[in-house]
């Protein structure tokens, strides 16, 4: 494989076809025969850049050496049919920015080290070429071939006989190009010699489509294939879980073995492994390395990247390239990541808030989201982080609109970086706040916390005059505005006098509130 000054990649996948790419357009070299003639419809459909390894990606990553070694190693075990029997499909799911590319690209190169027969496609959203269903068929097929070249006068025949076939329903075309291709794959039951061949397929939640029902439809596709006596498949399947991918994953007729990155698997330990490990390589070839200090960096240093991380690689990644990749000083652009000094042009955080910033364009309802959030960081940054169970009570009374049905459906919508757990509101990512109220980093995304404390306070009033706790959240939010508004005054003048009673014999000083006005008042 090689890439000309041009921009094109030239590369060979079986000694018999070959594709090129340029500018992110593939174009299928194949031999003038009956067969490839009548495979010509398969060969146009193929994404390149969707298979391992493609000159075209630009996306490729993979597991940091010693790390996600308990979750490569349940999927091979898997694989080899250690983990029991009917599972023929494993669902890989996580948070944005989880890693899950990475132990899919990872588990693909290891199946090729070790001579496992796998076929697989990478979607990806910001790729025209691999973000739609349209080519998934072809460009399994095109592998296929690769290990089973038998198989190709099979689906050459189907093509032959319906040469539109990959203009049809995604079910019709695994059906029938993929159905005749089985007789040609061994059973791993006929040999203790044969292995299951793998489809891996990553990022489904990347596949774009209309009401995205193509991701269900893909899974119902595979299910069905998988059903088949005559299967010699597995299917590793790995998207976040959003949803209505989560809703088919559930409805499908086979049993499929879940694995959720969460902190089970010890994110943690492999972060500070990667985080170690990309610091001491940037001591070794930063042009700027001599200039940093034997104890560079602090054990602080690295613990702050990994707790900012919050068990998701993405902060991590995006951070320590960041680092590596500056022509700056490495200790200068450590402490702008750190917030120590101003960032330059450049933010250390581009990539990061290019996620959060499309997440956040999928919304449904930006203002209810925007509330819930503001109310969430409104409370974090009061001190009051248990009151989330009254977060909901505060919501509804501040906007009748409002209702527990609708906050929980719009969280739904934003799973990939944050969820409701026993009432309470949980962030993935511990760096979603620093992104949110930073005007610069998320644009129509920014809450400011000091006008939306203003609009709440008497929402939270309301709420107050039953509950002690709302009303110790008043003071604390009181205290934290800078200047008096007309709606708070009127809030706190038609609190029943038997509230205020009620708070002072619980312990609520008074004093405190009428301490809170005043400084607004002065």
């Amino acid at each position: 494989m090689f890439q000309s000054d041009e921009g094109e990649v030239k590369a060979t996948l079986t000694p018999e076809y070959s594709f090129t790419v340029i500018n992110n357009i593939s174009n299928i070299q194949t031999p003038n025969d009956g067969v490839s003639d009548s495979l010509k419809a398969l060969y146009e459909r193929v994404a390149p850049n969707a298979i391992l390894n493609a000159g075209g990606r630009a996306d490729e990553v993979k597991c940091y050496p010693g790390t996600r070694e308990e979750i490569i190693d349940l999927t091979e075990r898997w694989m080899e049919g250690r983990e029991g029997v009917g599972h023929g499909m494993m669902w890989l799911s996580g948070p944005a920015g989880a890693g899950k590319s990475a132990i899919v690209q990872t588990i693909a190169e290891r199946c090729k080290e070790r001579g496992i027969q796998a076929a697989n496609f990478f979607f990806f959203r910001s790729d025209p070429t691999r973000s739609t269903a349209r080519p998934l068929v072809a460009t399994l097929l095109y592998q296929i071939f690769e290990f089973f070249p038998a198989a190709k006068q099979s689906v050459a025949t189907a093509l032959s006989n319906r040469p539109l076939l990959f203009d049809t329903s995604i079910q019709d075309q695994f059906n029938r190009p993929l159905s005749p291709a089985l007789n040609d794959i061994p059973l791993p039951l006929e040999s203790p010699t044969c292995r299951p061949v793998v489809l891996l397929i990553d990022g489904l939640d990347e596949c774009d489509s209309e009401h995205n029902l193509l991701q269900r439809q893909i899974l119902q596709a595979l299910d069905y294939l998988l059903e088949r006596k005559d299967c010699p498949f597995l299917v590793l399947v790995a998207s976040r879980a959003e949803p209505r991918i989560t809703m088919a994953v559930k409805e499908l007729a086979s049993p499929v073995k879940s694995i959720f990155l969460d902190e089970e698997y010890q994110p943690e330990k492999d972060i500070r492994t990667f985080v170690t490990g990309e610091f001491a390589r940037i001591k070794r070839s930063h042009h700027l390395a001599h200039m940093l200090g034997d104890h560079w960096p602090s054990n602080e240093d690295v613990e702050s990247i990994v707790k900012k991380s919050s068990g998701q690689f993405i902060f991590a990644a995006t951070v320590m390239r960041y680092i590596a990749n500056s022509s700056a000083s490495p200790k200068l652009s450590l402490e702008r990541v750190r917030g120590i000094v101003p960032a330059a042009k450049n933010s250390p955080f581009a990539h990061l808030d290019a996620i959060y910033t499309y997440i956040f364009s999928q919304m449904d309802d930006q203002e209810a989201v925007m509330d819930l959030l503001s109310m969430k960081l409104l409370f974090e940054t009061v001190g009051n982080v248990h009151y989330n169970a009254s977060l909901m009570n505060v919501l509804l009374a501040y906007n009748s609109r409002y209702t527990p049905d609708l906050l929980y459906s719009c969280v739904s919508d934003l799973t990939a970086i944050m969820q409701f757990n026993m009432n309470q509101l949980v962030f993935f990512h511990a760096s979603l706040p620093d992104f949110l109220i930073d005007k610069f980093r998320s644009g129509e995304y920014y809450i400011d916390l000091d006008t939306f404390g203003a609009k709440i306070l008497p929402a939270i009033w309301k709420v107050a005059r039953e509950t002690i706790a709302a009303s110790e959240l008043a003071v604390q939010v009181l205290d934290t505005l800078k200047k008096p508004t007309p709606n708070i005054t009127e809030a706190f003048c038609t609190i029943p006098p038997a509230s205020l009673l009620k708070w002072q014999s619980s312990g609520l000083r008074l004093d405190k509130i009428l301490s809170a006005i005043h400084r607004l008042l002065a």
